[in-house]
């Protein structure tokens, strides 16, 4: 070790030349220069050197009288050897012989080291001889025998099953370290498949009532937990011994963990007619009110863990975490990160109609400190929120397109997507929203910070679809019912206005600009034909200015220029077909402009209305269709 780091700047000349010295060193009949030398190889194996060619070297020091160089050939092979390694099938009979050694330190090693060199074919041929040391007459070989035996069923399954009752037996040892570790075996074998251990659930819950030792009853209530789902029976049981055991141990992990499984038993209290056992609203408050405990502690740790336990208490019963919202919302202030995750996915499950405006109110003034994947996280919280189980929790749908509209100025968001879908959606479902809608939408259209810098991609989105719903209804936009009452409800503060003079103008005017054509193909097209959705409904507009008509049939033909020159195939097309209407219905020709523009309606006509996802599902295919057969 001195001399590696005395050659920090050329290790691997050293290290070749102590790997000679160590080739030197294994032919030696000195045990103890032998013994160094396996000593000095586990070390550099454990830098990441390969050492297997040393692996009879390590046997050989296995198999050494003196304790001192047994334990370093015992440590070298928990630490070399795997399961490719050959001569691990020479150990067979050497462990078997330790195992019968009359020191229990020696015994104690070849457990351990058989634990971590398993094989199938090892633990086949030990699997007898460990089961005899778990009577041992020594605590500490039955402990660490007990231990080993999880290691031996996991390569030798079969001898679970052969081995089982004796294993059971250690579950009512004298020792209390023997207990805990069969406690710990049969735990991590209920992860696996937990319905193979329900005949023992009555041995546990002795343990449960009658033990002292945390760390065996953090094993117990853990493993009650998985029996629960298996025997929901079990959970009433549970709810007092637990609950005394939060209200008597002062180990903050008991505690957290009688409350986890605590929660996880609460939705199996239910009686056959549908009543709660009546110590049930005792149980929720004291989980409640420890949890709060744990969210106040100064302790990171605890706080998350309170946090997590929330989240389990309320799928069973949200009522009673509701109650802490206040505390849960200081905890989105908090300087961790996954803590202020944690809180965000608590609040919410606590969403109702009542405080779900309060809330997204709160998150958005969150929002606008928060920065990178905790704000994409918000964000995307808000509109799950707003939206979960079809907009059922939402009573304003006004106030919900003001809320995106506010989200799609944000800069930098991965959202874009999510955003734009949820504008066309409600847009779509709601025709009352659909005037504010289109407004807002050009209002966002009219904003020239979105469409240039950074996070374009992801903002081409909302851009795409607030230019298709200012388009799709434009019809919207120019009623001039109702104007002073969006004067009073418009709060965006810097955010651009809807423009009051020649508001038609303004917007074919944001969906030709040059400045389109730095956003994506797909969306240039978008707002191509939406210029020309506009522009129809314009021409059959009878309350229309003809000169402001003029001045958007003008702007639009001089602006297409910019697009029959795009390097996108499909821009160019959409271009193309846009000035071959207007040619077609003589909109370009001044002479005829007025006359033929009424022509142009036509095009806007049929609005888009929602279509059932699974539409075309419910439609049945002819049958001398087949839909399989190639095209030729």
């Amino acid at each position: 070790v001195k001399g590696i780091r005395a050659n920090k700047r050329e290790p691997g000349a050293f290290i070749s030349q102590a790997i000679a010295e160590c080739k030197q060193e294994l032919r030696n009949v000195d045990p103890y220069v032998k013994a160094q030398a396996v000593r000095k190889l586990t070390y550099l194996q454990m830098m990441g050197y390969d050492v297997s060619w040393a692996s009879f070297a390590i046997v050989e020091t296995m198999s050494q009288a003196r304790f001192a160089h047994k334990r370093i050939g015992y440590l070298a092979a928990c630490q070399c050897f795997s399961e490719s390694t050959d001569v691990v099938l020479l150990t067979t009979n050497l462990l078997k012989k330790e195992f019968q050694s009359t020191s229990q330190y020696e015994v104690g090693l070849a457990v351990n080291c058989l634990a971590n060199i398993v094989t199938k074919d090892l633990a086949r041929d030990l699997l007898q001889d460990s089961v005899l040391l778990m009577s041992h007459s020594k605590p500490y070989v039955r402990k660490k025998a007990v231990s080993s035996m999880f290691k031996l069923f996991v390569k030798y399954p079969q001898g679970l099953r052969l081995t089982f009752e004796k294993l059971k037996e250690r579950l009512a040892d004298g020792e209390p370290a023997v207990t805990s570790c069969a406690v710990n075996v049969v735990c991590e074998l209920a992860n696996k498949n937990p319905n193979n251990y329900l005949s023992m659930a009555p041995q546990f819950f002795r343990l449960l009532t009658t033990s002292s030792n945390n760390w065996m009853l953090i094993k117990v209530v853990k493993l009650m937990g998985a029996l629960v789902p298996q025997e929901p029976r079990l959970a009433r049981k549970l709810l007092e011994p637990l609950a005394t055991i939060i209200q008597n141990t002062a180990a903050k992990s008991l505690q957290y963990e009688c409350i986890h499984t605590l929660t996880l038993a609460l939705p199996f209290t239910k009686k056959a007619d549908g009543t709660e056992s009546r110590n049930v609203p005792g149980v929720v408050r004291l989980c409640a009110d420890h949890l709060r405990q744990f969210i106040d502690d100064a302790d990171q740790n605890l706080k998350y863990l309170g946090l997590v336990g929330f989240v389990e208490l309320m799928k069973s019963h949200p009522k009673a975490v509701v109650e802490h919202k206040e505390l849960v919302l200081l905890c989105l202030s908090d300087d961790d990160v996954t803590i202020r995750t944690r809180a965000l996915e608590l609040l919410t499950g606590m969403v109702t109609r009542k405080n779900l405006e309060e809330l997204v109110v709160k998150l958005l003034a969150h929002v606008n400190r928060a920065e990178g994947a905790y704000r994409d996280e918000l964000i995307s919280r808000i509109v799950h929120m707003c939206s979960r189980d079809k907009y059922s929790y939402l009573s304003d749908f006004v106030w919900y397109l003001s809320v995106l509209v506010r989200l799609a100025h944000l800069r930098g968001s991965a959202h874009g997507a999510l955003l734009a879908e949820q504008l066309v959606d409600i847009t779509m479902r709601v025709r009352p929203v659909r005037r504010y809608a289109a407004r807002d939408m050009v209002c966002l259209l009219l904003d020239d910070k979105l469409a240039v810098g950074q996070g374009l991609e992801s903002i081409a989105d909302v851009l795409s679809a607030a230019a298709w719903i200012a388009g799709e209804y434009a019809a919207e936009l120019f009623d001039d019912d109702d104007d002073d009452d969006d004067d009073e409800d418009d709060d965006d503060g810097d955010l651009p206005k809807f423009p009051k003079e020649r508001p038609r103008y303004r917007v074919v005017d944001i969906l030709t600009h040059p400045r389109v054509t730095n956003l994506p193909a797909r969306v240039q097209n978008v707002y191509l034909q939406n210029a020309l959705k506009v522009l129809a409904l314009f021409c059959d507009d009878d309350d229309g200015d003809d000169g402001e008509l003029e001045d958007c049939l003008t702007l639009a033909a001089r602006r297409l220029d910019v697009f029959l020159q795009s390097v996108h195939v499909e821009v160019q097309e959409r271009a193309t077909a846009f000035r071959g209407l207007l040619v077609a219905f003589g909109a370009l020709k001044p002479t005829e402009r007025l006359a033929a523009a009424g022509s142009l309606s036509a095009i806007a006509a049929e609005k888009m209305v929602p279509v059932n996802p699974k539409a075309q599902g419910r439609v049945p295919a002819p049958a001398d269709i087949d839909l399989g057969l190639a095209l030729n």
